[in-house]
């Protein structure tokens, strides 16, 4: 796999249309941040827009997500910060991350200068799709057959402090005898956390954290610059 930010889009969609079972993780500053213990404050997009937050201290969500970057299996995808998106956080990811560099991709793939092409493919997409995402979401404001939901709620990282084992189990027993189904996760940083305990349940299934992707379909509106085709992040492209 080369590191070209829309040939690697492609090379993932054709995956999830090709019916091939693989985890895609994200992670990016918030993720980070969480990881070393570091606040994730009031005045961010995390909170702003998301509704979480974190205070100095590292909370569970950290350690589980440090947890998650052990993963080497051939169908076990990393996508993290580049060098064009934030050097330290790069350099962080990089040198923690136990998968192989050719399994390493970007955590804006979805998004960017590829949100037009991301838009186009759920108007085409022919699977059936598993939601893990916020409880704002509804079926029918989709654009691919979604069949089931699990709602999540905002704050994710007080929430994770004390039901994240009773999540973890819930999700467990719910999708424990299914095989080649399409999970779409957008929990926030949770999401890597998610990915890595269904994968480890049952590898048979296709697990893709699809970030704020699905946003203008769960809420309603935009929610990040780059989804309006005036903005500048909705031309950016990330390069290694």
């Amino acid at each position: 796999m080369n590191k070209n930010f829309k040939d690697n889009f492609f090379y993932f969609w054709n995956k999830i249309e090709n019916n091939e079972n693989f985890a895609f993780s994200r992670y990016a500053d918030g993720e980070v941040l969480l990881m070393k213990g570091s606040s994730v404050g009031y005045n961010t997009q995390a909170f702003g827009t998301d509704k979480w937050y974190s205070l100095d201290g590292l909370t569970k969500a950290g350690e589980e997500l440090f947890q998650t970057l052990n993963h080497n299996e051939d169908n076990y995808y990393y996508a993290i910060s580049s060098k064009s998106d934030n050097i330290d956080d790069y350099n962080y990811l990089i040198n923690n991350v136990k998968q192989d560099i050719s399994k390493i991709t970007f955590v804006n793939l979805w998004i960017n200068s590829n949100y037009h092409l991301m838009l186009d493919k759920f108007d085409n997409l022919k699977r059936d799709v598993i939601l893990i995402c916020n409880k704002n979401a509804k079926k029918e404001n989709f654009p691919f057959n979604v069949i089931d939901i699990t709602e999540f709620p905002d704050d994710c990282i007080n929430f994770w402090e004390s039901d994240n084992d009773n999540f973890i189990n819930y999700l467990s027993e719910k999708y424990s005898s299914l095989n080649n189904q399409l999970f779409f996760i957008s929990c926030g940083p949770i999401s890597e956390i998610i990915i890595d305990r269904l994968y480890n349940n049952n590898p048979n299934n296709t697990y893709v954290d699809v970030g704020s992707s699905i946003d203008e379909f769960v809420h309603g509106y935009k929610t990040r610059p780059y989804m309006n085709a005036s903005s500048g992040y909705s031309k950016d492209i990330s390069f290694f």
